[in-house]
């Protein structure tokens, strides 16, 4: 394909309110190239409301003067020759070298420095290498791409340990408890196996928590763990995408020969994403047929010459979800399918292709040294023995779902899946537990309804194991104030207070959990029944919602899930599990790391469920307030 290029003439500089050059701002380093330009909430390292997500329009001329159009409903203010001109909504203003705006009056500075002559950059749109001629044009681009590296690392926690040294995990022996061979021949890849305890057949992880102690980031794994090795394709799938920092913290993936990225990103980021994507990569944004939906689904498929690796996350691709916050992922490696089995099909594998076809990406031609010239479609992920999984995957799909289709989407499909399996006596009427990062707009009908998918399930006589009390895991106020971010972990438990505060809702909340992992599971003391990690949040958009007389599954947007398959030959257990190993010797124990305290602890009477459009006013570990 070939590329076409954009004159980069200048960059917006974040500054300290004394106008001194600010390395630990709110707000990233912008890069302006000629023609049109927005600057908007996207370019906050913590969200601020009062920023519009499409604040200002710029549109630079090739000699580097700026004329900005305020869009949002929010004034700024222009420093230019020693004047302070208030900007209002709609209203146009120039600007040249050296001004200084305050995108909310008092509050964001950032100073445009322009790019005289030669030091101006031709930036190609179809690639992330920035093409520079001479020696100080590089140096000056590395001076911003740190800058900005560590405007978003100190503002969101400024405590971190800077020395903090990154160990490395081999996950390659994560699956069904046994050493796998996708990576055996994928290039150097010895790395210290010290913190990895067997998962059993879940494979489920914590990601790691940058300025954590060890012993809180033991069988933890990064992002390097999992994209490792000889990766002939791969298929990325997530909301918000930073290619930048993807390709910082993956390098590899330059190596990559074709990548798929479905993504949810619309307006300036799709924009953005669109400039910085190297040449190679395909973006897809999956069809939304009914308003309000997002694509929110976050998975990895990666396509090795000895077979694929399976990854479900929780984590958006950019740096603050895989360093900064409570994350989790499920991840196991299947081989290519034997010529005789080619028609086998398990049920994962049904889950998954029928998934992937929902999603709609354009067909494209890949030539495989494993499998010659091939089609990447759905189809394509059937070439995969998948008979080892233990796990069936849940999708959520918009749509208006009726007749057998009821029971292939959202909260239906876990209620069809559930009443597959068997479980212990002791899981009759036991707790259910939500824990989430954004509560949507929910009422008591629609709660009995979701309480019912996930209560269903028989015990090993037979006995329907009953109606569970859900309990929800949700971050107090001081849960976020006193949190290793601080206020700043707020801004992406973005739920408001309207939807929080809601009486019926009192009685369903527990702490403590700072996510932004989504977990749901049924438990007993410290035996866990089942255990699911998935992308959606509590909301009717995500799991979707009964209607017509029960006739119809109305769901708004893409999701993906991990629940338990029918078949589950391992027992189920927390850390702090105390049981008797020797009287369970028929049985694989697999000690889940939960990330929250079983049972949990129902708030106290001065405990307040955080709310992303409060003020608080009582400082946090680092002296800041709400909204900051």
């Amino acid at each position: 394909m070939e590329s076409t290029s954009r004159l980069r003439v200048g960059t917006l500089v974040p500054l300290a309110k004394d106008k001194a050059v600010s390395s630990n701002g709110s707000v990233s380093s912008i890069p302006i190239f000629e023609g049109s330009n927005v600057v908007g909430r996207h370019h906050l390292v913590a969200v601020d409301k009062r920023i519009s997500r499409k604040h200002l329009s710029l549109h630079a001329s090739a000699d580097g003067s700026i004329e900005v159009v305020v869009e949002g409903p929010n004034p700024i203010i222009v420093r230019s020759d020693g004047q302070r001109r208030k900007v209002c909504a709609q209203e146009k203003a120039k600007i040249t070298k050296n001004d200084v705006l305050e995108l909310i009056p008092g509050d964001y500075f950032v100073k445009y420095m322009g790019m005289e002559g030669e030091n101006k950059i031709s930036v190609p749109v179809e690639s992330s290498e920035l093409k520079k001629g001479k020696r100080h044009i590089e140096e000056d681009c590395a001076a911003v791409k740190r800058n900005r590296q560590i405007i978003e690392d100190e503002a969101l926690a400024r405590t971190l340990q800077e020395s903090f040294v990154e160990e490395t995990v081999n996950v390659a022996d994560m699956a069904c408890g046994q050493t796998l061979s996708l990576l055996n021949n994928a290039g150097p890849s010895q790395r210290s196996n010290e913190r990895v305890h067997s998962a059993g057949p879940l494979t489920f992880r914590l990601m790691r928590v940058q300025g954590l102690p060890s012993w809180a980031n033991a069988s933890t794994v990064t992002v390097q763990d999992v994209i490792q090795g000889e990766v002939l394709l791969a298929v990325l799938s997530d909301y918000m995408v930073d290619i930048d920092w993807l390709l910082t913290a993956c390098p590899s993936l330059r190596k990559v020969p074709h990548v798929l990225v479905i993504h949810g990103e619309d307006g300036a980021s799709l924009e953005l994403l669109k400039k910085m994507k190297p040449a190679n990569w395909v973006l897809h944004k999956p069809p939304l047929p009914i308003s309000f939906g997002t694509h929110h689904s976050k998975a990895m498929l990666l396509v090795y010459p000895h077979g694929i690796r399976v990854v479900v996350h929780t984590a958006n691709m950019i740096h603050v979800d895989w360093n900064n916050k409570s994350q989790g992922l499920w991840m196991q490696d299947f081989p290519w399918k034997d010529t005789k089995d080619i028609n086998k099909k398990v049920p994962f594998e049904n889950d998954l292709v029928e998934y992937l076809g929902a999603l709609k990406w354009p067909e494209f031609r890949v030539n495989l040294p494993v499998a010659g010239d091939v089609s990447i479609n759905a189809a394509f992920f059937r070439k995969f023995d998948y008979s080892s999984s233990m796990v069936r995957l849940i999708g959520s799909v918009p749509g208006y779902h009726r007749g057998n289709n009821i029971k292939k989407w959202g909260h239906m499909k876990l209620r069809t899946v559930l009443e597959e399996c068997l479980f212990e006596k002791q899981f009759c009427k036991s707790p259910l537990i939500y824990q989430f990062s954004s509560l949507g707009s929910l009422d008591e009908k629609w709660m009995n309804e979701f309480a019912y998918s996930l209560s269903a399930g028989k015990s090993d006589d037979g006995t329907p194991l009953g109606i569970g009390k859900p309990l929800i895991v949700w971050p107090t106020v001081e849960d976020v104030r006193c949190s290793i971010e601080g206020y700043a972990a707020g801004s992406c438990i973005p739920s408001p207070q309207k939807n929080v505060e809601k009486d019926f809702l009192r009685k369903y909340w527990t702490n403590r959990a700072m996510p932004h992992i989504k977990t749901f599971t049924r438990y007993n003391g410290q035996n866990i029944a089942w255990f699911l990690l998935t992308s959606s949040n509590l909301s009717k958009a995500a799991w979707g919602a009964l209607q017509k007389n029960n006739t119809q599954l109305m769901i708004r947007s893409y999701e993906d899930k991990i629940a338990p398959g029918e078949k589950i030959r391992t027992k189920l257990v927390t850390p702090c599990w105390k049981g008797d190993e020797e009287k369970e010797r028929s049985t694989e124990i697999v000690r889940l790391p939960v990330p929250y305290q079983l049972p949990p602890q129902p708030y106290g009477p001065e405990d307040v469920p955080w709310s992303w459009d409060r003020r608080y006013t009582k400082k946090d570990v680092y002296g800041s307030v709400w909204p900051r």
